[in-house]
């Protein structure tokens, strides 16, 4: 190899190792300007697969704090087609393979790992490999491993270089403490029991809505529900039946609820949905969606598994630019769930003067 060949070499290497350090500087960036925990976790594994080229990524995350295990989220997997059971695979903080992350936090490939007599049998690595999984990388913040994103092959089939590896190695490190930043921020602003945003943030979020609204003239729509007899059904089948009806009617909000909306506890068992740009007829199109999934599900109760049911009524009221504050807002969507509740019950209805 002549010297100016051995030179363009070199020099390719290091313009490859600038733009490598650019992109990881610009991927920083984006992580840490947001704090939503869903959508980060969305946007490192897009990461992973433009920059490995590949189809396959997914992120084992601890579900909750100190529960000492790590588990896939429905959103943290890309590509990779799982059974429930492989879906609901727990790693233990305690498995080898952890403890090998802990000690060498850098990315590794499957073919590695099937040189090394500690971990090529243990079943963490059996059930990865029968997942479809290429390299693993583990995720650190705070000096300890807080999760693991797994990759598939690359779409060209290569083999994965040491540059590669080495980014994956600083795009985890990033991704780790921006995960630990948005978990830590969520528990601030969440209800642990029913997943929905807490009283103060709501408020919070509310006023923020309403003051776009006044200088973009957008619209504005806030949902309020109540569950029906909920004292009573408390006093039938106990707290812990009410809890786990409480958590299933959370989900129902949850999982009608678009992105920009924000699902809320605003106390007891009265849930409600900010739902900024939306109508009055797409605000109570939304109540009835949920009104009937609600009415449709079946809650086992905790003490004997037998089948419970309960209803929701739900009030709607739209955003006035005559509104002066955030109680103007509630206090019509209050009055609606009032009438809902006093017309019969198990219904949606909108604020009208």
């Amino acid at each position: 190899m002549s010297f100016k060949e051995n030179t363009d070499i070199v020099f390719e290497h290091y313009e490859k190792k600038i733009y490598d350090q650019k992109q990881l500087l610009e991927i920083s960036r984006a992580l840490n300007s947001t704090l939503d925990y869903k959508y980060l976790i969305d946007a490192i594994l897009n990461i992973c697969l433009a920059q490995l080229q590949t189809l396959h990524a997914a992120m084992y995350l601890e579900p909750e704090i100190d529960l000492g295990l790590f588990k896939l989220e429905p959103q943290s997997i890309k590509g990779f087609e799982l059974s429930p059971e492989e879906q609901n695979y727990e790693i233990k903080i305690d498995s080898p393979l952890i403890h090998y992350f802990e000690e060498k936090p850098k990315a590794i490939t499957m073919d590695q790992i099937l040189q090394m007599d500690t971990l090529k049998s243990i079943p963490d690595i059996t059930y990865l490999r029968k997942m479809g999984a290429e390299i693993l990388v583990p995720l650190n913040a705070k000096g300890k491993v807080n999760g693991l994103l797994v990759l598939g092959d690359k779409m060209t089939s290569e083999e994965f270089l040491e540059d590669e590896k080495e980014f994956m190695t600083t795009l985890a490190n990033l991704a780790g403490i921006a995960v630990d930043n948005a978990r830590l921020y969520e528990l601030a602003t969440v209800d642990m029991m029913t997943g929905l945003k807490i009283h103060h943030y709501f408020q919070t979020k509310l006023k923020e809505e309403m003051d776009r609204c006044r200088k973009k003239g957008t619209k504005l729509c806030l949902l309020f529900t109540d569950v029906d007899h909920f004292k009573s059904f408390n006093d039938t089948y106990g707290h812990q039946a009410g809890d786990v009806v409480l958590i299933e009617v959370a989900k129902q909000l949850i999982n009608a609820a678009l992105r920009h909306h924000i699902p809320a506890r605003y106390g007891g068992e009265e849930f409600c949905l900010v739902m900024p740009g939306a109508s009055e007829e797409e605000a109570m199109t939304k109540g009835e969606e949920i009104r009937k999934a609600v009415e449709s599900m079946i809650v086992k109760n905790p003490n004997d598994g037998t089948d419970l049911k309960v209803t929701l009524s739900v009030g709607v009221s739209s955003f006035r630019t005559t509104d002066r504050n955030n109680k103007d807002l509630i206090e019509r969507a209050d009055k609606a769930l009032y009438q809902a509740k006093h017309s019969g019950r198990n219904r949606t209805i909108c604020y009208k003067d």
